[in-house]
């Protein structure tokens, strides 16, 4: 899907991932859906002859399945992973520090040879995602860990380096059709990036930063809250919390004395968040008021700053060609009604709002029309949420989101999320070709009381017992 697409270029290098990824990104929003699903559907039965026998879980799954090939887009939908395999690890394994086993586990999601990674020094996440980092071409990615468990992403490094140039691109990308001009990138200098949380660490967010500061700003130029690492430990420690005191367990865990003093480390902190965002609001209104600027946040976070310049009379913080990206989400806030005004006003700047979840290598951009559109790397599936059978590809269609990453090297990009989406198939106002997401957007955990029970095309068996196998196949289930 590179310009030689359209000109007939030869099969291995349409169904190479950096012919896509090379491709000039106006000229994939205009192909027709015939042309682009041709396209998606060649490079995906490609990556499943070539993952097949190097991902263990992607080929016991489609034993169990009976998939031996793929030649329609709705054939992958039997193999479409469910978003609990990267968390599919039992907790017991990182309460007893069974990093060996953990490195079994994560070896049957990735085409790399893990046999190297001597995690027997290995006494948090930390250190064990040092280890895997130092043996292995394999640069994991994180979840927040919200539910109590952290997912792992086994990407390697050119799966990061798309992973940084895709989120790059979101910004940075020129204008479609009648869109206003958008951020044009460095003109004279590095540009002042501004993310009110920790400046390093593996959870998504960090990795998007880092992208951010190596291909637009520098480090003198980066304003962050915290100008240190996010531990993946104490993200993961917080959900089991959070889980333990939601069920009364708190007296059953198993935590090291080391992981326990970096968790109190963690609270001391968050106590003081609210002192710590005035004194970073005032650092970035003295240093950055006027300037054009790069910012990303969550909405309680640029609504909670918002307040801070209301109290102030501020409006007009930044430059009005600076960038603000958000998305995510309300994170549990309450904001009123008017909130997005207040910002912008604010601010001085029109926000740009995204969609995307940590699986994912290029996010869902949203145009002016209020359309998250599907990315062009991306072959978007609406599943029946009742029966986990694809819906037709036309029209309007609601029901559970699941896709394929084409960008995915290292790893099968198969993926059924938790998210209960409306996907309209026929095209945009804005120009853009193909499908895109309605902006309300719902967590079937939080539609269902907290469950989520995953239906998959084909039989739910089959997943569970894969999801069984990869377990099993550790040698050992502490």
């Amino acid at each position: 899907m590179a310009a030689c697409v359209t000109e007939g270029c030869d099969r291995v290098q349409a169904n190479s991932i950096k012919a896509l990824f090379d491709a000039p990104v106006g000229s994939l929003w205009l192909l027709e859906q015939a042309e682009r699903e041709a396209r998606q559907l060649a490079m995906m039965s490609a990556r499943f002859e070539e993952l097949r026998p190097k991902v263990a879980q992607l080929g016991k799954l489609a034993a169990l399945q009976g998939v031996a090939g793929i030649s329609a887009l709705n054939d992958v939908a039997p193999l479409l992973f469910q978003h609990t395999v990267y968390k599919s690890y039992p907790v017991s394994l990182l309460e007893k520090g069974r990093f060996d086993l953990l490195t079994r586990w994560l070896s049957g999601l990735t085409i790399h040879d893990l046999s190297g990674v001597d995690a027997s020094g290995c006494d948090s996440i930390d250190s064990w995602f040092d280890e895997i980092e130092a043996k292995t071409p394999l640069r994991p990615c994180h979840s927040s860990g919200t539910t109590g468990k952290l997912s792992v992403i086994p990407r390697d490094r050119e799966d990061l380096e798309r992973f940084e140039q895709a989120r790059v691109r979101g910004v940075v990308e020129p204008p479609f059709g009648d869109e206003p001009a958008k951020f044009a990138g460095p003109r004279d200098g590095p540009i002042p990036i501004v993310y009110p949380s920790y400046r390093y660490g593996r959870q998504t967010a960090q990795r998007m930063l880092e992208g951010f500061v190596k291909n637009l700003g520098s480090e003198e130029t980066t304003y962050a809250l915290y100008n240190d690492f996010m531990s993946a430990d104490v993200a993961s420690l917080a959900g089991r919390v959070r889980g333990a005191s939601q069920k009364g367990a708190l007296d059953e865990m198993e935590i090291t004395p080391a992981l326990l003093q970096r968790f109190k480390t963690s609270l001391a902190r968050q106590a003081t968040q609210t002192q710590d965002q005035e004194a970073f609001f005032e650092r970035v209104l003295s240093d950055l008021r006027g300037q054009r600027v790069l910012a990303f946040g969550a909405v309680p976070f640029l609504y909670n700053w918002t307040l801070l310049g209301e109290a102030r009379g501020i409006q007009g913080l930044f430059a009005p060609e600076s960038a603000v990206t958000t998305g995510g989400g309300l994170k549990g806030a309450t904001v009123p009604d008017d909130w997005q005004a207040r910002v912008e006003r604010f601010l001085g700047v029109k926000l740009r709002f995204g969609y995307g979840m940590s699986e994912l290598i290029a996010g869902h951009g949203m145009c002016p029309h209020g359309h998250y559109h599907v990315s062009p790397y991306t072959v978007p599936f609406v599943l029946d949420a009742e029966t986990g059978a694809p819906l037709p590809r036309e029209g309007a269609q609601t029901g559970r989101y699941a896709f394929f990453d084409l960008l995915a090297g290292s790893y099968w990009g198969g993926f059924v999320s938790g998210d209960k989406v409306t996907v309209t198939w026929d095209g945009c106002g804005c120009g853009r070709r193909g499908p895109y997401v309605h902006p309300s957007i719902d967590r079937f955990s939080e539609l269902e009381g907290g469950d989520d029970k995953i239906s998959c095309s084909g039989s739910s068996d089959a997943h569970e017992e894969a999801m069984s196998w990869l377990m099993a196949r550790t040698n050992e289930i502490a």
